[in-house]
């Protein structure tokens, strides 16, 4: 399992850039394709917006559906950052099943 510090994509402690999470979406996407599973570590962020989180998360859905999320485990995340995570996750399956029909 592949531990990823997200705060090693931003400057500071709040994310904020869409820029930022795809960069961090690009290393996560490399351990899934390697058949890794992933730790985001959200140690040391107070903040994010759904920007951020929209290509980690949300693009990764699309591209890969919903089973992609077994993958991926959240750690140290606020109250906060989950719900935004949870926004995300549920807006991509909504657009998902959009597709699918």
């Amino acid at each position: 399992m592949k531990e990823i510090m997200v705060r090693e994509y931003i400057d500071g402690n709040m994310a904020v850039s869409y820029d930022d999470g795809k960069k961090c979406q690009g290393d996560v996407t490399k351990y899934l394709n390697q058949e890794e599973k992933v730790v985001l570590n959200f140690s040391d962020i107070s903040y994010v917006i759904t920007a951020f989180l929209n290509p980690i998360i949300g693009d990764l859905i699309l591209e890969r559906g919903n089973g992609v999320m077994k993958c991926i485990a959240i750690k140290n995340a606020n109250e906060t950052i989950i719900s935004k995570i949870k926004q995300v996750r549920d807006g991509a399956l909504m657009k998902r099943e959009d597709m699918e029909e």
